[in-house]
């Protein structure tokens, strides 16, 4: 899979990312290697990792050209993107975080599901919460299922955005359309009319709610008709509904006849006379600042969480494209996990590996060690066993293996056991690799 030049350049780097596995940046010359080389699952995994570490070390900008980088090669993935935008928001780009997100909410294969979608557009709303875009846009997709109820809700929610930010003309789009959509529905025009108040365009609510009033005067109900009058009536002469922050009549007429809180005058403490010579007053302990660590886990949690998912969407990549037919290449892929610290998914491409006969012996010994690295020694000792007993490469094959499995043993603490191998190898091969210095110690 690489040149002898491009294999020396791949070890030196894993090297270097396991001797200092949370340097981001060799992290991230490692998975930039892994790129050129066409090694994309590999490469995305280390790239991940490396924005992570980037993230927690306080160096957002960093892990915000990894992910630019990640996205390069892996366009179509949505939690990439949705980490980007958060990024981006939390270094307060916020116009750079609205492209991604016009970005995303223009393409209409982003997604496979319109569940996917809202699920994408919910969580980015948390992130920018100063932004009605993402609101706008799951108020959108709920418009197109019908479901004008709760994309009237997301409306409601989007207000104060909109408000701050002079979004008008976006919101007033979707609002026009709710309003079209709804018809005869006064379930729905109701909260419309008021939503139109709430970001000062009467002119629009007004006709709105009084079609809503002339609807409620037919229904025969004279206190509810005269509560909506009223309500009306204030709108006209001037009430705020902005400020009030309601939605219906029902609630406006609620919050109008709350008694407005006493205005409470601040006690008078009269000043005690300054002694001559004043005492320091103690000092008072200072409040420590929160830990960015700590507020932040979560959100390092949640990245984790993406590095892994992506790694295995891209492994069913490779388990689609190369299968179960090229087994050198499951055997490579094998190393380069091990190289990298991803014992599990080594350990699956090695016992893949192993079904190739030319392999089984070397895919079986690293089988073994990483393993061993998992601290499953007993699975370890049973792979060794496995090819022991398969009897496969002759004599030398099966001194290798027994010295691989005394060493394991000896690492583990079960030196007599390591000990009686060593002393059998001794006495069949003397001068055996370490085996005389072994068994000296």
């Amino acid at each position: 899979m690489f040149s002898s030049q491009g294999q020396e350049d791949r070890v030196s780097l894993s090297r270097k990312v396991q001797t200092a596995p949370n340097d981001p940046q060799a992290r991230q010359k490692l998975g930039i290697f892994l790129m050129q080389q066409g090694e994309v699952v590999e490469g995305l995994d280390q790239l991940a990792r490396a924005a992570v570490l980037y993230e927690k070390d306080g160096f957002s900008s960093k892990a915000i050209a990894v992910l630019r980088q990640m996205q390069k090669h892996d366009p179509g993935n949505n939690d990439f993107q949705k980490w980007l935008i958060r990024l981006l928001a939390q270094e307060g780009l916020s116009s750079d975080a609205q492209a991604e997100l016009r970005k995303v909410a223009s393409d209409p294969t982003k997604f496979t599901s319109d569940e996917q979608r809202l699920d994408f557009f919910r969580q980015t709303a948390e992130f920018l919460k100063k932004n009605p875009l993402p609101r706008l846009y799951i108020c959108d997709i709920l418009r197109g299922q019908k479901k004008l109820h709760e994309a009237v809700n997301e409306l409601e929610k989007a207000v104060p955005q909109t408000t701050s930010s002079g979004m008008y003309a976006e919101f007033s789009e979707r609002l026009r359309a709710v309003v079209s959509h709804a018809g005869d529905d006064l379930v729905v025009l109701e909260p419309c009319g008021f939503l139109w108040l709430a970001i000062g365009m009467q002119e629009e609510g007004l006709p709105i709610l009084d079609r809503v009033a002339e609807a409620e005067s037919a229904a025969g109900d004279p206190g509810r008709d005269a509560s909506v009058r009223e309500v009306l009536d204030a709108i006209r002469g001037g009430w705020d509904v902005a400020a009030a922050g309601v939605f219906s009549f029902t609630e406006a007429a609620r919050k109008r006849s709350e008694p407005e809180p006493p205005q409470v005058k601040p006690p008078q403490v009269e000043t005690p006379p300054t002694p001559a010579h004043p005492e320091p007053l103690p000092s008072a302990p200072a409040e420590e600042p929160s830990s960015p660590t700590e507020t932040a886990e979560g959100g390092y949690e949640q990245e984790e969480s993406i590095v892994r998912s992506a790694l295995g969407r891209l492994q069913a990549k490779v388990d689609e494209e190369i299968g179960d037919t090229d087994l050198e290449a499951r055997y490579n892929l094998g190393i380069a996990y091990k190289e990298m610290g991803l014992l599990d998914e080594a350990v699956t491409e090695f016992r893949l590996a192993m079904r190739k006969p030319e392999l089984f012996v070397g895919a079986g010994s690293l089988l073994a060690d990483t393993l061993a690295d998992r601290a499953d020694i007993d699975g370890a000792l049973a792979v060794l066993e496995a090819i022991l007993a398969a009897s496969m490469g002759g004599d030398e094959v099966r001194r290798d293996v027994l010295y691989h499995k005394a060493v394991l043993l000896s690492n583990a603490g079960r030196r007599d056991d390591a000990r009686e191998i060593f002393r059998d190898i001794q006495e069949r091969t003397p001068g055996y690799r370490d085996v005389e210095a072994r068994l000296r110690s």
